[in-house]
């Protein structure tokens, strides 16, 4: 027998013997699992003096428990937020790995809960799994962005808050028009007080016309002579779906088969490999909804005039569609850092304001009205002004950075 045979079946008999000693198991340690709109629910029964430490390893999220022993075994869920958990005994401890598909982190994708025991001592764990869990804290912004390799230079940028007037667009927890107005006065906001012009193509509700077509085509007429267009749109789906599509996703036009493109998220907070619980557990169930007031037109009031750099290449060059990636690319990375959201990548798409804007383009979808959680992030101001800061501060650093110099 060769050595990966031998090796192979020294890998089957260790694995027959996992299988065939049983551990002990306390009454009610083995996970109860619930299945509820936009999450999942993990239950365990902890006995009195229990211990444990749970760490999010981005595909998985591990718990371990000293002193406490376990039956080993895989169980598979096929849930979209929890696909399946491993058990396994340890010599110390026992250990337990949930499969996320959406992933995890220490900021997003689970929350968790202790609890008194329903009866008796002990405690109950709760651990609630969701790619819609994102960082709804409130956000201080880092100081004002500078330009400093363009400085000197002054940038003028199309923000297109999609829908408006007649078209209501998206409707969930959140009206999609609204929402999309809203984080457009924030992102606006934040690139004044950069020095950028900026242009909305609606300031309230309102529309160039109730025909699509003529109402787009107004839109991206007032690119011309810019240097950006960026698209603010929120997303929805139908009702099988509605409980688990959720996610940041961020477009632009280009060939039907290009690689969609899952930039790393930049961490704004220290890594934080072990997560305790936290003083005053989260309620995933209830989500603090801040009273909004309705939202008002205000002006837009350009900064002093400064030359402006070239146009860049008109639509339809593989030079606009190569700033456009690069321009969805960094805004998704900085929208990914500022929410800690699900990202479903940078996609290409057939959508009218990126095919026939004349300069680098892309439309940024902001979340899903419809999924009972993250629709309700979407009503949250915290956490509009985080996709507000995340959009803003990836078109700088791209006018910065990316925008040509020729």
């Amino acid at each position: 027998m060769n050595r990966l045979g031998l090796g192979l079946a020294l890998l089957m008999l260790w694995g027959f013997v996992v299988w065939a000693q049983e551990v002990p198991n306390p009454e009610g340690l083995a996970p109860r699992i619930g299945d509820h709109p936009g999450y999942t629910r993990v239950v365990f029964d902890l006995p009195p003096g229990a211990t444990y430490t749970l760490e999010p390893l981005g595909a998985a999220l591990r718990l371990t428990l000293p002193g406490l022993t376990i039956t080993p075994g895989i169980t598979y869920t096929d849930r979209p937020e929890l696909a399946g958990y491993v058990m396994e005994q340890f010599e110390d401890h026992a250990g337990i790995l949930f499969l996320t598909p959406q992933g995890v982190s220490p900021r997003s994708g689970f929350k968790l809960q202790e609890l008194p025991a329903a009866e008796g001592e002990g405690k109950r764990l709760v651990i609630d799994l969701s790619g819609a869990f994102a960082d709804t804290t409130p956000f201080t912004p880092p100081p004002n962005f500078s330009f400093v390799k363009a400085k000197g230079r002054r940038f003028s940028v199309v923000l297109d808050p999609g829908h408006g007037g007649p078209d209501s667009g998206a409707v969930g927890l959140v009206v999609e028009k609204e929402v999309n107005l809203e984080v457009a006065k924030r992102v606006a906001a934040l690139l004044q007080s950069a020095g950028v012009e900026v242009i909305l193509t609606r300031n309230d509700d309102s529309a160039f016309s109730a025909d699509k077509r003529t109402d787009l085509t107004a839109r991206v007429n007032l690119a011309k002579g810019r240097n950006l267009y960026v698209s603010i749109h929120a997303n929805a789906t139908s009702p099988p779906r509605a409980d688990w599509a959720c996610g940041l996703e961020v477009y632009y036009y280009g060939p039907d088969n290009a690689r969609i493109v899952y930039p790393p998220a930049l961490p704004l907070l220290p890594s934080q490999p072990v997560i305790a619980p936290p003083a005053t557990p989260p309620d995933a169930l209830q989500p603090n909804l801040p009273s909004e007031a309705p939202i008002q037109p205000q002006e837009i009031v350009p900064p002093s005039p400064l030359p402006l750099p070239p146009v860049t290449p008109q639509m339809g060059s593989s030079r606009r569609m190569e700033l456009s990636r690069t321009l969805a690319s960094r805004v998704m990375s900085y929208l990914l850092s500022t929410t800690a959201a699900l990202s479903r990548g940078v996609r290409t798409a057939d959508y009218f304001v990126n095919k026939f804007a004349t300069v680098p383009s892309i439309l940024v979808e902001i979340g899903y009205v419809t999924h009972p959680i993250e629709g309700l992030n979407l009503r949250n101001s915290d956490y509009r002004d985080r996709i507000a800061y995340g959009i803003a501060r990836g078109v700088l650093e791209y006018l910065e950075n990316d925008y040509p110099t020729e």
